[in-house]
C-alpha cells in the first residue's frame, strides 16, 4: 500500500469538506425526488431506491477497474461533469422514465467517482493514521446526512422543486476541480508487456483474504436483516406510535447525530490497532441488536435514544472496518476492491429492501423488526470471531 511519511491533515481536511458538500447536494437530490415523486405511489419511490443503487451493482467490475487503471485527474473531472449535468437536467418536470435514466446516469457516475476517491485516502494518510482520517471524512459525511433533509425540506417549500437540483448540479460539477485543488493524483501503473487487466480482481481479492471475506460475510449479513428496519420504521413510528412527520424526521436525525459525534471522536482520537478493533466489535454488537431495540420500544422517544447509539455504533464500521480495509489492499486494486465490496452491500440491500413490506404487512412490523434484529444478532456471534481471529495476526505480525 502507497502511504506518505507524514499524513496530509490539510489534504485531507479539504477533500473532506468537499465531498461532504457533494454528498449533501446528493442528499438534496434523494429527498427531492422521493417528495417529488411520491405521487405516483410507493412502487415509485421504491424503484427510486432500486434505480440509484443498481449501477453500483452492475457497473463494479468496471468501475473499479477505471479507479485503478486510469488517473484520478482524468476520471473524476470527466465523470463529476457528465454526472453534474444528469443532475441539473433532473431539475426539469420529466417523465418517470427520464428522472430514472437521468438517476441512472448520475448514479453511475457515481460508483466510480466514490472508488477513485477511495484511493486518495491511503496516498494522503500514514498506515498509523487511515482511521483518523477515515473518522474526519466520515464527520463531514455525516454532517451532509445530518443537513441534507432540513435544507431540502426548507428549500422545497420556499422555492419549489428546481433549487436542490441545480444546488446538487453545482456542488457535483465542482468536484472536477478538486484533485487539482489539493494536487494528488493516482498515476495508475503501466501493465507488463502480455498483462492484462482483471475487472473481476476486486471480488477475488475480497474472497481470497481472509479478514476480508470474514469482514464482509459479517456486514452482508447485518445489511440483510437490518435494511428491513430501514424500510419499515415509517409504519412503526406513524402508524403504531402516532409519531408525525416532525418526530419522523427527528427520529432520524438521532441516528445521524450519533454517527457524527462518534465520526469526530474516531478523527480526533487515536487509537492501537488491537483497541480499533475491540471498538468495532462492541459497535457491531450493538448495531446488530438495534433492530431488536427497536421492535421492543414502546414508544418514539425510546426509539430516538435507540437510532442515537446506533448511529454511533454504526460509525466504528465506516471508520475502524473500512480502515482496516484499506490497510491490507494493495494500492494497484483498491479501486477495484472499494467498488466489490459496495457492490455486495448493495445486493444485500436491495434484496432486503425487496422483500421487506411483504414481510411487514404479513407478519406486522414490530415482529419482523424483533426477528430480523434476533437473526442479525446471531450473524454478528458467528462471523465477528473471525474477524477478531483474522486482524490479531495481523496485528501481531506488524
Amino acid at each position: 500500500m502507497i502511504s506518505p511519511e507524514k499524513t496530509m491533515w490539510s489534504k485531507i481536511q479539504l477533500m473532506a469538506i468537499a465531498r461532504g458538500f457533494s454528498l449533501l447536494g446528493t442528499e438534496l437530490t434523494i429527498f427531492t425526488l422521493v417528495f417529488r415523486e411520491k405521487e405516483m405511489g410507493p412502487g415509485a419511490v421504491a424503484a427510486l431506491f432500486i434505480v440509484g443503487t443498481l449501477p453500483a451493482i452492475i457497473f463494479a467490475p468496471l468501475a473499479g477497474t477505471i479507479a485503478d487503471r486510469f488517473s484520478t485527474k482524468q476520471v473524476i473531472p470527466i465523470l463529476s461533469i457528465i454526472g453534474g449535468a444528469a443532475v441539473f437536467a433532473q431539475s426539469q418536470r420529466l417523465d418517470t422514465w427520464a428522472i430514472f435514466t437521468l438517476l441512472f446516469i448520475a448514479n453511475t457516475c457515481a460508483s466510480v467517482i466514490g472508488p477513485t476517491w477511495g484511493k486518495l485516502t491511503p496516498m494522503l494518510a500514514t498506515k498509523e493514521d487511515i482511521s483518523r482520517a477515515m473518522g474526519t471524512i466520515q464527520t463531514y459525511f455525516s454532517m451532509a446526512g445530518l443537513l441534507g433533509p432540513v435544507v431540502a425540506g426548507f428549500l422545497i417549500k420556499q422555492t419549489g422543486f428546481q433549487v436542490t437540483f441545480i444546488i446538487d448540479g453545482i456542488f457535483t460539477t465542482l468536484i472536477a476541480v478538486l484533485p487539482f485543488v489539493i494536487g494528488v493524483n493516482h498515476e495508475p501503473e503501466a501493465l507488463k508487456p502480455g498483462e492484462k487487466t482483471e475487472l473481476t480482481k476486486g471480488f477475488s481479492f475480497l474472497m481470497k483474504t481472509p479478514l476480508l471475506r470474514s469482514l464482509i460475510i459479517l456486514v452482508f449479513a447485518m445489511v440483510l436483516c437490518m435494511s428491513v428496519v430501514n424500510v419499515g420504521d415509517i409504519f412503526l413510528l406513524t402508524d403504531i406510535l402516532g409519531a408525525d412527520s416532525f418526530i419522523y424526521g427527528v427520529v432520524g436525525s438521532c441516528f445521524a447525530v450519533g454517527t457524527l459525534l462518534f465520526s469526530f471522536y474516531a478523527g480526533t482520537k487515536k487509537l492501537s490497532p488491537k483497541m480499533e478493533l475491540t471498538v468495532l466489535g462492541f459497535g457491531m454488537a450493538i448495531l446488530s441488536l438495534s433492530g431488536l431495540a427497536v421492535g421492543l420500544s414502546p414508544n418514539y422517544w425510546i426509539i430516538m435514544v435507540v437510532w442515537f447509539i446506533a448511529g454511533m455504533a454504526n460509525s466504528t464500521i465506516n471508520s475502524y472496518g473500512v480502515g482496516m480495509m484499506i490497510k491490507v489492499t494493495p494500492h494497484a486494486v483498491q479501486g477495484r476492491v472499494f467498488a466489490a465490496f459496495g457492490s455486495i452491500i448493495s445486493v444485500a440491500s436491495i434484496g432486503s429492501m425487496s422483500v421487506a413490506g411483504g414481510l411487514i404487512g404479513l407478519f406486522g412490523v414490530r415482529e419482523v423488526f424483533i426477528t430480523a434484529g434476533i437473526l442479525a444478532f446471531v450473524g454478528f456471534l458467528i462471523f465477528f470471531p473471525t474477524v477478531y481471529k483474522e486482524q490479531s495476526k495481523i496485528i501481531k505480525n506488524g
